[in-house]
């Protein structure tokens, strides 16, 4: 799974507040399901919409680039598959920094409100450090952690809510 810009800004924020937790002797760990939490902003339908367009896309144009590359390695490709896996491959790029462009700049009214809650949550309860639940998990960031004392999505949510 590639992490998106969002997905990149959350886990960097992370680290860093791991680099500094060392030092925390009595911190409060909390884990935040980032995609249920952007689900109830403003603009996160709107994004989430963006997200699955890109990822359909981006995706169908991968397969064809496999398909495209797959004949020319066998060297039963013709002139015009060598041509249209060129093709193929320019488009995908273009896509790509298009669709990451889109993103970015669809993500930041969501950021804004999500990391204003979730330090608004996190300030509330006496967490220390907070982290994004599923990246945290599969970066292994976090390898366990008891989610009846860390779980602060709910109470991010009805941040948003208010």
């Amino acid at each position: 799974m590639k992490l998106t810009v969002k997905q990149g800004a959350v886990l960097l924020s992370a680290l860093a507040g791991l680099a500094g937790a060392a030092s925390i002797t009595a911190g409060k760990l909390g884990l935040v399901d980032v995609d249920k939490v952007i689900g109830v902003t403003k603009s996160g339908p709107s994004f989430a919409a963006l997200q699955k367009k890109a990822d359909a896309d981006l995706s169908a144009q991968a397969k064809t680039i496999q398909e495209l590359q797959a004949k020319v390695s066998s060297g039963r490709a013709t002139l015009a598959e060598r041509q249209a896996l060129s093709k193929a491959q320019a488009t995908f790029q273009a896509s790509s920094k298009s669709y990451a462009d889109q993103r970015e700049k669809a993500f930041a009214p969501v950021a804004s409100s999500v990391n204003a809650a979730v330090a608004t949550a996190a300030k509330a309860q006496g967490y220390t450090v907070v982290f994004d639940k599923r990246k945290a998990a599969s970066s292994g960031v976090i390898i366990y952690a008891n989610t009846q004392s860390t779980e602060l999505t709910a109470a991010v949510q009805k941040v948003l809510k208010k």
